[in-house]
């Protein structure tokens, strides 16, 4: 099985930061097509361990405006997505929790779950 990591919205020192953790893991396949805004990561299947790698990753780096999310549409995909710009592209996060919505009225409902408890 494989993982793809979109990283189609980073700076270019951004990506080789990402690429250089996945190689020193040994799990990146080596790109030989066009798209190299997709990473893929062979004989890998928890999504989860790979988000918390990035994760840890834009953490360490001291990069707080990008966050990881899994691609609702497609399985085992994660994109790195830049804060300002997640909610244009229909996802809206809850900014206590991080759970994911389609819609600000989702998200809107969710976080007053919060201030009850």
């Amino acid at each position: 099985m494989v993982i793809k990591v979109d990283v189609s919205r980073l700076s270019d020192s951004l990506k080789e930061i990402i690429v250089s953790i996945f190689e020193q893991k040994s799990i990146l396949q080596r790109q030989s097509n066009i798209n190299k805004n997709i990473l893929v990561l062979v004989n890998e299947n928890d999504v989860q361990s790979i988000k918390q790698i990035l994760e840890d990753t834009l953490k360490s780096n001291v990069i707080n405006d990008y966050l990881v999310a899994e691609n609702t549409k497609e399985q085992n995909e994660i994109a790195i997505l830049k804060r300002g710009d997640i909610e244009q592209l229909g996802i809206f996060i809850c900014a206590h929790c991080g759970m994911l919505f389609e819609s600000e009225l989702q998200r809107t409902i969710h976080q007053r779950i919060h201030y009850f408890f």
